[in-house]
């Protein structure tokens, strides 16, 4: 199990998600799969005059055979969207970013995957509303555009909710009608994937931003139903066949089960500190496990 430490600077920190940090003896794959790449610049130089003497007038055709440097640098979004370096590095800030007061929700935790710096894993607690002890795990996936198109959101866990379909995915539009760049970011991302469990967002969704029609129906006219469909979800999710389950592989996020012993050690622990709730430092007082990254 990972210790807790507030808003930890180690640059070799896996994440600080949600008061979580993971140890930096754990990180050196995510370290080599985020690797540090930084574009060449390159600068062009003009011919100077000699010295007291100014360079004779030409006729602007007689220029373009000279033999200036005309290349022409190219501006900051060109650079950040062609350049694969430049993109692996923001990334990578990002990520790093989480560790930030705010910048990730407390009761979420991410990694990216062991193998592909744009597939971040993800694990929410919830702990009250109509999927209050829900553990849901999700994926999210950056395109290769990104940050001019925006990432999706897909839940790995069986999930019934309006913005969610069969297939587990997200709809964002709700939150983000227009993407736009270097203004949403990631994390922004995260915090809505957060309170889409809220019932402040579930009053205010659109119909024409609901895949799933059902829930969406089932909260307008008979709320009691979605709540009990929404437990069923959360009651799903911490099952052990759900919640011990490592797929897929490059998934680091993991669960491990707890002795009696161990559980009760950590309850006590967690009840005497009143700074702490009852999922922040990755133990569940609903289950016997410990959230770890491998």
């Amino acid at each position: 199990m990972t210790r807790a430490r507030p808003f930890s600077t180690t640059p070799n920190s896996l994440a600080k998600t949600g008061g979580l940090v993971g140890s930096s003896g754990e990180t050196a794959e995510i370290e080599q799969s985020f690797s540090s790449f930084f574009p060449r610049t390159r600068s062009a130089s003009i011919g100077r005059s000699q010295a007291g003497q100014l360079p004779p007038i030409q006729h602007a055709n007689a220029l373009q055979d000279s033999d200036w440097d005309t290349e022409e640098i190219p501006d900051r979004d060109e650079l950040q969207t062609t350049s694969e370096p430049f993109r692996r590095y923001e990334l990578m800030t990002e990520f790093t970013n989480l560790k930030n007061p705010g910048h990730c929700p407390l009761g979420m935790y991410m990694s990216p995957s062991a193998d592909n710096p744009n597939v971040w894993f993800g694990v929410l607690f919830v702990n009250k509303g109509f999927y209050r002890a829900g553990v849901f795990k999700f994926r999210l996936v950056i395109p290769e555009n990104y940050p001019n198109n925006p990432p999706t959101v897909a839940f790995m866990t069986d999930m019934f909710h309006p913005l969610v379909d069969i297939n587990g995915n997200l709809n964002l539009a709700q939150r983000f009608m227009t993407w736009r760049p270097y203004q949403d970011y990631i994390l922004h991302v995260l915090h809505y994937v957060k309170t889409i469990f809220k019932r402040a967002v579930l009053d205010g969704l659109l119909d024409k931003h609901c895949t799933n029609k059902e829930a969406y129906r089932l909260y307008r006219k008979d709320p009691t139903v979605f709540g009990k469909l929404a437990q069923q979800c959360a009651q799903l999710s911490i099952t052990a066949s759900f919640l011990f389950d490592t797929f897929p592989d490059n998934n680091l996020i993991r669960f491990s089960a707890l002795s009696e012993t161990k559980f009760d050690e950590l309850k006590a622990q967690i009840m005497r500190s009143k700074f702490v709730s009852d999922h922040c430092r990755g133990v569940s007082l609903r289950t016997h496990a410990s959230i770890e990254f491998v």
